[in-house]
């Protein structure tokens, strides 16, 4: 090979090393930032278009302590709109009758491997406004006169709804009755003088499900979360029964030592797979009424109660566990073997405290804290 050529390849490898190093960076300011570990990702927003809930995994979060601190909405929002079309080869584009719009790192973030774009350049693209309700976590847009009244009717509706009822606007909920899952998609009062809240849920199948919620509190729906976390929060772990709450068909015996292997909801009864003290594994249910945490807390034991009362004889141990009561017992004794009584009564005088706890028909006596006597 001569010089001449010699050099011609040297400038071609040269002039290619230049194109590559100053066509990399405007690759690179064409993708989303990425945002550091430290910033400040607030709660998750429901997102609401025309009035209308969009069901997406993604949702919109206010998202500080970055390079342009805003809202951010998840690019795949514009999916949903009517005529914007997304690109995602690099550079991510968006195309719309207005012309074509580039994400890039001025404009938009990446969060948990998904593209956000601030709310103010959604804005500028899209020409919707935008209104946040911090009570309920949702963020109203609308593109005209019609979807502003909507968004407004429901945001009026809100204003009437008490505070934690608020936090179900636009979220999963799993309902206990055919074990159905959907979302909240509208809350109001069910009458102008009523307390009673209407709940409007969208299923899966698109259908529309009414419930009506008393005394501030779902008993037909939880939150899809608490759903979700009920195994993470009760398996894995020891308990204590406790039968006088328990359901007589239970087959634990009264404080015996049980290990949750796993605890699932299935309509109103909480499934519970559980490793007895005797090695032997055991399935039962539980139901509730509108609380399912209430049916483990009453009716377990967080820690052993013989090592909260170290002192105690063997022989109150085994009564306790048998469930009966003996002369001579202190009021926490009592307790731990029956349970708390349907109510109390007490008379004092000056060195005496006379306490009838009352079971029923059954009524137990105790002077000064020691059980003298009982009657059938």
């Amino acid at each position: 090979m001569n010089n001449l050529n010699i050099k011609k390849l040297v400038s071609f490898v040269s002039l290619s090393i230049l194109f590559i190093l100053f066509c990399n960076p405007v690759q690179a300011a064409a993708k989303p930032y990425v945002i550091p570990e430290n910033a400040y990702v607030g709660f998750d927003y429901s997102i609401f278009v025309d009035g209308e809930l969009i069901i997406l995994r993604e949702k919109s979060y206010a998202i500080d302590k970055i390079k342009n601190p805003d809202f951010y909405v998840p690019l795949k929002l514009l999916s949903k709109l009517k005529g914007f079309k997304i690109n995602y080869n690099t550079p991510i584009t968006v195309s719309s009758d207005h012309g074509t719009f580039k994400i890039d790192s001025t404009n938009s973030v990446l969060y948990n491997n998904s593209t956000y774009l601030s709310l103010a350049n959604f804005q500028k693209l899209t020409g919707y406004e935008a209104k946040s309700d911090f009570d309920s976590l949702s963020l109203f847009l609308w593109s005209g006169p019609e979807g502003e009244k909507e968004s407004k009717r429901l945001l009026q509706q809100l204003d009437k709804v008490s505070f934690d009822l608020k936090s179900f606007m636009g979220k999963k909920v799993y309902i206990y009755e055919g074990e159905k899952i959907g979302w909240v998609k509208e809350l109001s009062n069910y009458s102008s003088s009523s307390t009673i809240v209407k709940a409007v849920i969208q299923l899966n199948n698109g259908t529309i499900y009414e419930e009506l919620i008393l005394n501030g509190t779902p008993d037909s729906f939880i939150d899809y979360w608490h759903y979700e976390t009920i195994g993470y929060n009760y398996t894995g772990k020891y308990y204590w029964a406790d039968k006088n709450y328990l359901p007589s068909s239970n087959p634990l015996g009264h404080l015996e030592k049980v290990y949750f292997t796993s605890v699932k909801l299935k309509g109103k009864n909480l499934i519970i797979k559980a490793k007895r003290s005797s090695g032997a594994n055991q399935t039962f249910k539980l139901s509730f009424y509108d609380d399912y945490t209430s049916t483990i807390q009453n009716g377990f034991y967080t820690v052993n109660p013989k090592t909260t009362y170290p002192s105690w004889s063997s022989n109150i141990w085994n009564k306790i566990i048998q469930q009966k009561i003996s002369i001579g017992m202190n009021t926490q004794q009592a307790r731990l073997s029956w349970g708390s009584p349907e109510r109390i009564n007490s008379y004092n005088s000056n060195n005496l405290r006379i306490e009838q706890w009352v079971y029923g028909r059954t009524y137990l006596y105790f002077y000064n804290g020691k059980l003298e006597s009982w009657t059938d």
